[in-house]
């Protein structure tokens, strides 16, 4: 079979028939691409507007997307977006996919030298930047990686960026359906794989890679900072610590290392260690292990038991701090004391202060001011106010009965009964002189 040449014009022998391949960016696209729900139309929509393209695997070009798909090769998904789950098949069966039982791709794009492909499979858009959600990201990698497990399919592939253009005069192109795959319908037809935990790399023993020397290095720092993140600051601003982090140790060149890693290669790192870190990750330092000293001949269980115990006893007092606090926050304020109020105050739910029923009765019960010690005063008297004083009270009367309805008695400090005693002998003096 002869080579292939890439120049306008120029006839090649390609599977034992003359094709005439015009030179990249020059000939039309198809009319295809601009009718509404076909699979062609789907590719111009979904893929970016200034999108990257060449002639070649490396796309270093950036044109509109109507110009793009000029190219055998062009940028299919947007970035931080996935619409099409592109699969690079490195064999020459590109019915794979038929002989393993799987759903039809909507495109197969077959190269006609080597009979390798790409197959095309429509999904709703799943996004795949900073800010979007872990759960959909996950189960779209795991659905890739069955089908690419089932189809032999490259599996670091991951739909690009850069794929063959469907449609191109370079490739053989076959559009088999317009449908769009929801990733539930796909996972039907593979069984999902669930990676076991794995050791981390032993740096020892890979001195000659750059990527995990640098990996081991920044995920301790980003276990060392992401609690502190996520109080104050955020997400972005995590990402931008990381890589400042990894730009600062990008230097294997003065290590011995031929050249730094490219700044791609660093982006990626603190893109995957950011988002599994911020998501996944919960280690604290606020545990306590062995704070009780418990007996290790205790059985297991009766040691977990123990601690239990005395977790839930400390989450108790603090609980009810909580609302102690917030009750007197609303008494000072002057505001109703009701569940809801309490509860969005101490920062718990309605359900919890409601178990907490003896906080609040000992709050809104009265105050009473007892002297202790004081049983009776040397003569009879009364507190009264002017224009009753003729008023007496009974013997015996204790100065408790005389402050009952003292507001905020909860406040006040309790005088020493001797004090009180005096006070009251005065008064009667002053009384008996007059």
């Amino acid at each position: 079979m002869d080579s292939t040449s890439k120049k306008q014009g120029t006839f090649v022998q390609l599977d034992d028939r003359l094709r005439c391949l015009p030179t990249a960016g020059t000939y039309t696209p198809s009319a295809h691409f601009s009718d509404d729900g076909t699979a062609f139309n789907r590719i111009v929509i979904e893929a970016p507007y200034l999108a990257r393209c060449s002639d070649n695997k490396t796309a270093t070009l950036v044109r509109p997307r109507d110009y793009a798909i000029r190219y055998p090769y062009m940028q299919i998904n947007r970035r931080g977006m996935v619409s099409w789950p592109i699969f690079d098949l490195d064999h020459t069966n590109s019915l794979a996919w038929d002989d393993e039982g799987l759903p039809p791709p909507n495109l197969i794009v077959r190269n006609r030298n080597n009979g390798h492909s790409h197959l095309f499979y429509a999904i709703p858009p799943v996004c795949t930047t900073e800010n979007a959600r872990d759960k959909p990201i996950q189960y779209m990698k795991a659905v890739y990686a069955a089908f690419a497990l089932r189809l032999r399919a490259d599996p670091d592939y991951n739909s690009g960026p850069v794929a063959k253009t469907p449609g191109h005069p370079w490739w053989s192109t076959s559009e088999l359906h317009n449908h769009v795959y929801e990733l539930g319908e796909l996972a039907d037809y593979v069984e999902l794989q669930v990676s076991p935990w794995k050791t981390g790399p032993q740096l020892e023993d890979l001195p000659h890679s750059r990527h995990c020397v640098l990996f081991g290095q920044l995920r301790y720092f980003a276990y060392s900072i992401v609690n502190h993140e996520r109080e104050r600051g955020s997400l972005a601003t995590f990402s931008r610590r990381l890589e400042a982090f990894a730009h600062n140790h990008n230097k294997f060149a003065r290590n011995g290392f031929s050249e730094n890693l490219m700044l791609s290669s660093v982006r990626a790192t603190v893109r995957s260690v950011a988002r599994w870190t911020w998501t996944r990750y919960q280690g604290s330092t606020r545990c306590f292990r062995g704070a009780m000293a418990l007996d290790k001949a205790l059985p297991l269980a009766e040691r977990q038991s123990l601690a239990a115990k005395r977790t839930h006893e400390l989450r108790h007092k603090s609980t009810e701090s909580k609302i102690r606090a917030a009750c007197r926050g609303l008494h000072e304020r002057g505001e109703k004391l009701t569940q809801v109020a309490i509860a969005i105050l101490a920062g718990v739910s309605r359900q919890t202060v409601a178990k907490y029923g003896h906080v609040l009765n000992e709050v809104t019960r009265p105050q009473t001011i007892s002297i202790l010690g004081a049983t009776s005063l040397p003569k009879t008297f009364s507190l009264s106010t002017a224009g009753d004083q003729g008023s007496t009270s009974a013997p015996g009367m204790g100065l408790a009965s005389a402050f009952t309805d003292v507001a905020y008695g909860v406040h006040q400090v309790t005088a020493p009964a001797r004090g009180v005693l005096d006070l009251a002998a005065s008064s009667a003096q002053i009384e008996d002189s007059s």
